[in-house]
C-alpha cells in the first residue's frame, strides 16, 4: 500500500490551524462579552484552548495521514483510511466508468491532485483519493482507463 504525499499533511495542517484560530477567536469574543470576563483572562483562556486544540488536531491528523493508503493492481483500486473507524474500499477496475483528476489552489501550490473515480452502482459510486502528486494522479488515471479499454461491450 502506498501512502499519500507528505505535502498533503502540510496542507491539512494549515487548514486545521485556520479553523482552530477561527473557532477559538469567535468563542473567546462571544463568551467574553456574554460573561463579562476581563480581556486578559480571555486572552489567557484563548491561548490555552488554542494550544490544546492544536495539539489534539496535530495528533489526529498525523494518525489520519498514516492510516490513509492506496494500491492499484490489475483487478482493483484499494483504499484504506480511517483513524477510529477503518474503511477498506475496494473498487473493481471493471466497474470504473469515469476518472477525473482535480487540483484546487492549495493542491496546485504543492503540485498535488485528487483522483476522483466514478463507478457503476450506488454505494461509493464516486470515490476520491486526495493527496497524490500530480504525476501519480495522472498515472493512476491512465492505468485505470487503460485497463478499461479491453473491457468494453
Amino acid at each position: 500500500m502506498k501512502p499519500l504525499e507528505q505535502a498533503y499533511l502540510r496542507i491539512i495542517r494549515w487548514i486545521g490551524l485556520g479553523l482552530c484560530l477561527l473557532i477559538t477567536t469567535v468563542l473567546s469574543i462571544v463568551l467574553g462579552v456574554l460573561l463579562s470576563v476581563p480581556w486578559y483572562f480571555m486572552v489567557m483562556a484563548w491561548g490555552l484552548v488554542l494550544t490544546v486544540l492544536l495539539l489534539l488536531l496535530n495528533t489526529y491528523l498525523r494518525h489520519w495521514y498514516q492510516k490513509y493508503s492506496y494500491q492499484l493492481d490489475t483487478e482493483r483500486l484499494a483504499i484504506m483510511r480511517g483513524v477510529f473507524w477503518r474503511h477498506h474500499i475496494s473498487i473493481p477496475v471493471s466497474r470504473v466508468q469515469h476518472v477525473d483528476v482535480n487540483s484546487g489552489p492549495l493542491d496546485r501550490r504543492y503540485d498535488l491532485a485528487k483522483l476522483v473515480v466514478n463507478t457503476a452502482g450506488t454505494h461509493y459510486a464516486q470515490t476520491s483519493l486526495p493527496g497524490l502528486s500530480l504525476t501519480e494522479a495522472h498515472a493512476l488515471r491512465d492505468q485505470l482507463l487503460h485497463a478499461q479499454q479491453g473491457d468494453t461491450v
